[in-house]
C-alpha cells in the first residue's frame, strides 16, 4: 500500500514537471537574415531568451488581408548559438492592422533530445509589431509551450 501511495506521487510529481508551460521572450526583427527554409520565405527572425534561450526564425507559408487584419502562416525554428534545432513547429496567426498587435496559435512537431517531451504540444505567441523606420520594423512578444 505505502509502495503504491510512494509510486502514485512520485508518477504525479513528473507528470507536473512536464505539464509546466515554458516561456520566452521573443526580440524579433525584419527585414531578418536567416538560414533557407523548404517551407517558405524567411519573414522574420531574432533571438528568444527565458526557459528557452536562442535563435528564432519564423517562413510564411501563406497569407491573406481581410479587411483591417492579415492573417498568415508559417513554420517556426529556435535554434541554439550553434545553429542546431532546438524546437521546430508551426502556427496561424492575425496580425490586427489597426494597433499591429499580432498573435499565433501553433504546435511543436519536432525537438531536440532535451525538448522531445514538448513535441505535440500547443504554442501560443504575441506582441506588437513597431515600426522603426519605412523598411524595418521590430515585432517583441511572448512565446509559451502549454
Amino acid at each position: 500500500m505505502i509502495t503504491t501511495i510512494i509510486l502514485s506521487t512520485l508518477l504525479m510529481t513528473i507528470a507536473v514537471a512536464y505539464a509546466k508551460p515554458l516561456y520566452g521572450t521573443m526580440a524579433l526583427y525584419k527585414p531578418p537574415i536567416g538560414p533557407p527554409h523548404p517551407a517558405g520565405p524567411l519573414s522574420w527572425s531574432g533571438a528568444i531568451t527565458g526557459d528557452i534561450n536562442g535563435n528564432m526564425y519564423f517562413y510564411k507559408t501563406a497569407g491573406l488581408e481581410i479587411g483591417n487584419t492579415k492573417h498568415f502562416w508559417e513554420v517556426w525554428l529556435i535554434t541554439d548559438d550553434q545553429g542546431n534545432m532546438l524546437l521546430t513547429g508551426t502556427d496561424k496567426g492575425v496580425v490586427t492592422i489597426a494597433n499591429w498587435k499580432y498573435r499565433m496559435n501553433g504546435e511543436v512537431t519536432d525537438a531536440a533530445p532535451e525538448y522531445a517531451h514538448l513535441i505535440g504540444h500547443q504554442v501560443h505567441m504575441s506582441g506588437i509589431i513597431i515600426h522603426t523606420s519605412a523598411t524595418e520594423k521590430e515585432a517583441p512578444g511572448t512565446f509559451r509551450v502549454n
